[in-house]
C-alpha cells in the first residue's frame, strides 16, 4: 500500500507532461477523459480513422455536453501538435474523424510488423496521440492516456500497356496507368519518364492515365522507364523493354526457263516487304550468274533489271541465277536462286505462231462504284480492271499482275491476284491502287502462270497512262 501514492504521483507527472501548455484552473468540477482503443490499426495513408471516447464528471460519471476535445500528436517530450478536434454529444461522447495525412504528422519510424508483413519498417511508422480537454469556467482540465497506432504508406503501382513486339517503322502508343492499394487511379506529385535513358514528357490523358507516342520505331531493343512519386505513398518505378523487329523481306526473280546461245538473258528482280506485301525500292541487290562450267558472272541491277548477252561460246546446260539482299537496320536479309537452261543456237526456222493461252483486253480505270475515271487526285482510290479470256482446254490457275511505274520507270506498286479460270471463260479482274503523289504514271497489266516461277500466259502487256493531280 505504501507504493500507491508513488504510482499516482508518476501518473500525474506523465499527464501534465503530455498537455498542450494547459494549467489547471480554479474550476471546482473535476473531469475524466478517455480515448478508445486504437489497437486495430495499422491504417493506410488516405484512409479515414475515428478518434472516439467520453468526457465525464469525475465524481458522478455523467457526460459533459458540448465540450471541445482536442486530439494531440505527441511528437516528443513537451513537443505536441493538434491533429483534429471536435465536440462531445449530449452524453459526453465524442467521435472525431480524421483522414490520414503523413505530411501533418512527425512519425517515429520502425513500427511493429504484427500479422501484416506486406511492408518493411521503412514504409510504416508509429504515431503517438492522446485526447485533451482544456478547462473552462465549469470544468477542470483532463487528459486521456497516450496511445500509439501504426500508419502504413499507400503503395503506388505503375502499369505499362504495350505490344509484345513491334516492327521497324511502326508507330506506337504506350499507355501508363498509376493506381494505389485500392486500384484507384491517381496522379503522382512527380512523374519522371525515360526512353532509351533520354528524359521524355508523357501526355496526361486523365486522372492517373498517361501516354507516350513514338512515330517511327527503329529495330532493336529499347528501354522505357517510369518513376512515380507522391507524398504518403511508396515510390514505384517500372522498366520495360520494347522489342522492335526488322521487317521481313522476300526476293522475286523473273526470267525465262530456256535461252539459246546468242540470246539476251533478261532478269527482273524485286525486293518485297513480306509484312505488307509491298515493293521496297532503292535497295542494293547483288546478282550473280553461274554457268555449268562454274564460271560466275557478277551482274549489275539497273532499276531491278539485269541483262546478259549469251555468246555462241557460252556453255550449254543448266545455269543458275542467285540474288542476295544483305539486309540493313530496318529490313532482314533475303536470298533466292532460280535456274534456266541454255541450249545450242538453232538454225533460223520461222516457227509457227504460238497460241496465246490468256488474252488480256484493254485496261479500264474506274472508281469503287464502277464509273469510269477521268480526273484522278492524290489519295483517290483507282480500280485497275481488265477482262481476261481463257484459251486453255482445262481449268487452269493463273496470276493476274498489275504494275504501276512513275515517270522515271520506277515501280511504285506491284500487286497480283491468283485465280482459276475455266476453258473459254472470261473474267473481269480488278486491283485497286491509291496514289500518294501527283504526277504521270504508267499502268501495266499481264498474266503469268505463277508469281514464284513465272511463265507468261499473255503475249502482250497492256498499258495505260494515269495522270494524278
Amino acid at each position: 500500500m505504501q507504493h500507491v501514492p508513488i504510482v499516482i504521483a508518476i501518473s500525474v507527472i506523465l499527464v501534465t507532461s503530455l498537455g498542450l501548455n494547459s494549467v489547471v484552473g480554479v474550476s471546482t468540477i473535476k473531469t475524466s477523459l478517455n480515448l478508445n482503443d486504437l489497437s486495430d490499426f495499422p491504417i493506410t495513408q488516405g484512409e479515414e480513422m475515428i478518434f472516439s471516447g467520453r468526457l465525464t464528471k469525475a465524481t458522478t460519471s455523467a457526460g459533459i455536453v458540448d465540450a471541445n476535445i482536442v486530439i494531440v500528436h505527441n511528437i516528443s517530450f513537451n513537443n505536441n501538435k493538434i491533429l483534429v478536434q471536435g465536440l462531445t454529444d449530449a452524453n459526453g461522447y465524442y467521435s472525431i474523424p480524421w483522414v490520414i495525412d503523413v505530411e501533418k504528422i512527425e512519425p517515429k519510424t520502425g513500427g511493429s510488423f504484427g500479422t501484416d508483413s506486406t511492408q518493411g519498417r521503412e514504409k510504416r511508422f508509429q504515431v503517438n496521440v492522446f485526447a485533451q480537454f482544456n478547462d473552462n469556467d465549469q470544468f477542470q482540465h483532463s487528459v486521456s492516456g497516450s496511445q500509439s497506432f501504426e500508419v502504413r504508406l499507400n503503395q503506388l503501382k505503375i502499369s505499362v500497356e504495350k505490344k509484345v513486339q513491334y516492327l521497324a517503322f511502326e508507330s506506337s502508343i504506350i499507355r501508363i496507368r498509376i493506381t494505389d492499394n485500392n486500384n484507384s487511379l491517381l496522379d503522382p506529385d512527380i512523374l519522371s519518364s525515360f526512353y532509351d535513358n533520354i528524359p521524355i514528357t508523357l501526355v496526361h490523358d486523365g486522372l492517373g492515365m498517361y501516354s507516350f507516342t513514338i512515330s517511327s520505331l527503329t529495330a532493336g531493343l529499347h528501354s522505357f522507364k517510369v518513376i512515380a512519386e507522391k507524398s504518403g505513398h511508396v515510390t514505384d518505378d517500372q522498366l520495360v523493354t520494347i522489342e522492335v523487329l526488322k521487317r521481313k523481306t522476300a526476293l522475286v526473280i523473273h526470267s525465262k526457263s530456256t535461252y539459246e546461245q546468242g540470246e539476251t538473258i533478261v532478269i527482273s528482280v524485286n525486293l518485297l516487304d513480306k509484312n505488307i506485301n509491298s515493293l521496297i525500292p532503292d535497295k542494293p541487290i547483288i546478282v550473280s550468274l553461274k554457268a555449268p562450267n562454274h564460271v560466275v558472272n557478277p551482274l549489275t541491277s539497273v532499276n531491278g533489271k539485269i541483262t546478259y548477252v549469251l555468246t555462241k561460246f557460252d556453255a550449254i546446260g543448266k545455269w543458275s541465277i542467285s540474288v542476295n539482299f544483305a539486309g540493313d537496320s530496318a529490313y532482314s536479309s533475303s536470298s533466292k536462286s532460280i535456274s534456266f537452261v541454255v541450249e545450242r543456237e538453232k538454225s533460223v526456222v520461222k516457227p509457227s505462231l504460238p497460241i496465246e493461252k490468256i488474252s488480256v483486253e484493254e485496261i479500264g480505270l474506274v472508281d469503287q462504284q464502277g464509273s469510269m475515271m477521268h480526273n484522278i487526285s492524290v489519295g483517290q482510290q483507282v480500280v485497275i480492271q481488265s477482262k481476261v479470256n481463257s484459251n486453255f482446254d482445262a481449268d487452269e490457275e493463273i496470276t493476274y499482275i498489275s504494275q504501276v511505274k512513275n515517270i522515271d520507270d520506277i515501280t511504285v506498286s506491284l500487286s497480283w491476284i491468283t485465280t482459276t479460270i475455266s476453258p473459254e471463260q472470261s473474267l473481269e479482274i480488278a486491283i485497286s491502287w491509291l496514289p500518294y503523289k501527283p504526277g504521270e504514271y504508267r499502268v501495266e497489266v499481264f498474266v503469268w502462270d505463277d508469281i514464284q516461277t513465272p511463265e507468261p500466259l499473255s503475249f502482250e502487256v497492256k498499258r495505260s497512262t494515269i495522270v494524278v493531280n
